[in-house]
């Protein structure tokens, strides 16, 4: 009678752990799939600056060149382009540079992780290209 009377305790405080831990991993796990989220919006941003500071670098005669390269700069990705401020400049008197710069604040997938950092994240990305 004691074996079973012991698995019965051992039993219990299993689900006693298990439900003491469950909470934590599922933070892990959120907090995880949040840093890749953000990380994969900050490398498009990134591309997407260089691309758009690449373009009006080569194009900067073209009179639409500031629309053409916004319109670059949004490459498909996980940012919600309606939201990003760009802004692109081609300075390229004398041997100038052309260069971009967009900002974004992407949210969150849980209200929780914003609460925790306290304030919005806001990414930010810049690419210089020399004029050609």
């Amino acid at each position: 009678m004691r074996s079973r009377e012991r698995s019965l305790k051992e039993r219990g405080a299993a689900a006693v752990e298990f439900a003491l831990v469950f909470p934590m991993v599922i933070m892990l796990l959120l907090t995880v799939v949040e840093f890749s989220r953000l990380w994969n919006i900050q490398a498009t941003l990134t591309d997407a600056a260089g691309i758009a500071a690449r373009y009006a670098g080569i194009h900067h005669e073209e009179p639409s060149v500031i629309a053409d390269a916004i319109e670059k700069a949004k490459i498909p990705g996980l940012v919600d382009w309606s939201t990003a401020t760009i802004d692109v400049a081609a300075d390229c008197a004398g041997g100038g540079e052309a260069t971009a710069f967009i900002s974004v604040s992407p949210g969150s997938i849980t209200t929780w992780f914003t609460t925790a950092i306290g304030s919005p994240v806001e990414l930010n990305a810049t690419g210089r290209m020399p004029c050609r």
